[in-house]
């Protein structure tokens, strides 16, 4: 992932549906006397660039109704486009923080074979209205929709949020995000999906 990681920027928002996950690496990080740091850092690190590859396996399909009333198919969106989906939901701070920077690198693809969708998980207190007014309330303009029951993020097996996956047009996830997302980072992502040549 493009530009340095600060310690902050590595929190991240455990999924309710699966099993509690382990404090955030910050927070083991306060903890670890300073003789340990670098050791803690090195391998916070090897994580972060785990979590920023690819899988290079099919995409699982998922058929939607989006905020626009729009059906969004993923193996037929596929064939044509390359696609970006991000799991979010509104209170999770990581998600708030990125969703200016997903919101200008659709500025700067939409003209572009790109779709990007913004896959709302119900989590906690949160509604579905909730994601609505937060759309609304960001003037985000790319796609949305509601995962209800969360049986797309539980198919795409994550434990995190927020979660990004590159798809190119052959269904492929050549690429995975965990964390906050940079513009610059997405434009170069997407650019590079949509002009590698196809089989």
């Amino acid at each position: 992932m493009t530009g340095p990681w600060a310690a902050d920027r590595m929190i991240l928002m455990p999924m309710e549906p699966f099993p509690a996950m382990p404090r955030p690496i910050v927070n083991t990080l306060s903890r670890l006397k300073s003789g340990h740091l670098a050791v803690a850092l090195a391998l916070a690190g090897i994580a972060l660039l785990m979590a920023c590859g690819g899988s290079g396996e099919t995409a699982r399909d998922f058929e939607v109704v989006q905020y626009n009333g729009e059906t969004f198919r993923l193996s037929e969106v596929t064939d044509g486009h390359a696609v970006v989906l991000n799991f979010w939901y509104p209170s999770c701070p990581p998600c708030r923080e990125e969703m200016p920077a997903i919101e200008a690198a659709w500025q700067e693809l939409k003209d572009e074979p790109v779709r990007i969708l913004g896959l709302y998980v119900p989590q906690g207190f949160d509604s579905e209205q909730d994601a609505r007014d937060f759309v609304e309330e960001f003037g985000l303009t790319f796609d949305f929709t509601t995962d209800r029951l969360a049986r797309i993020a539980e198919a795409y097996a994550f434990q995190a949020f927020p979660k990004t996956y590159y798809i190119d047009m052959d269904g492929n996830i050549v690429a995975t995000s965990l964390g906050i997302l940079e513009t610059e980072e997405i434009v170069q992502q997407v650019r590079a999906l949509i002009e590698e040549p196809r089989p």
